[in-house]
């Protein structure tokens, strides 16, 4: 009877100890604050990206496709919630807006294309569909290093329909402005090679120079 009595025991700890690890009510929020907000990859991006737009643009991260598109009024009952369910479930990388209105002018998507199951890396059709069916530009841009602002402006301004940056000429190595004034020439002068003969030569008298001239003329 002892025996029985205490497998009962053993059974009920067995079972609080079970129980215990999949009920914690010491702390009903089981969360903890993230180390960024971004990904390095991510943070390089949105540094790049606001260099090429920010003259432009307001740069919104992370904004819920419901907040950019809502749904229509003429749309069935049926349509609206299935609609609204696909809106708050899609998220978007980036939005341009323009600064005063806060008008969304652009959604730009950064796309791990590197596998399958990188971040975006499958289209969303949902996503392109209602953004074109809205009239919003939409840029899907693949990870890559070596991205400029230049090449950035560019994507942009064709995907907005305007005129593309001028892109300036790339030089490799270290190039030196010309000069700002002429440089006098390293090769001395007629007058500098003459000066020190000159000042060699003694002074003449007026009966030498004559007698020189005369001699000169006679030889040619």
């Amino acid at each position: 009877m002892e025996f029985v009595m205490l497998l009962l025991v053993l059974l009920v700890v067995m079972v609080a100890l079970v129980a215990s690890r999949f009920i914690d009510n010491s702390n009903p929020f089981q969360v903890q604050a993230k180390s960024s907000l971004f990904s390095p990859v991510e943070r390089s991006f949105l540094s790049l990206l606001e260099k090429a737009a920010a003259a432009d643009y307001k740069i919104l991260n992370r904004v819920k496709l419901a907040d950019v598109l809502e749904v229509r009024d003429s749309a069935t009952d049926k349509t609206r919630r299935s609609t609204l369910l696909k809106l708050n479930a899609k998220y978007l990388d980036f939005i341009l807006c323009e600064p005063e209105s806060m008008k969304v002018i652009a959604v730009v998507d950064l796309v791990n294309v590197q596998h399958r199951d990188g971040h975006k890396a499958v289209p969303d059709w949902f996503v392109s569909g209602a953004l074109e069916a809205a009239g919003i530009p939409y840029l899907r841009i693949a990870i890559k290093s070596g991205y400029t602002v230049t090449e950035l402006q560019a994507a942009l301004a064709q995907k907005l329909g305007k005129p593309a940056p001028k892109v300036e000429p790339t030089l490799k190595g270290l190039v030196k402005k010309g000069p700002t004034r002429p440089i006098r020439s390293l090769k001395p002068t007629t007058a500098t090679l003459a000066a020190p003969a000159l000042r060699a030569v003694p002074a003449l008298s007026h009966s030498q120079i004559k007698a020189q001239s005369t001699a000169l003329i006679q030889a040619s």
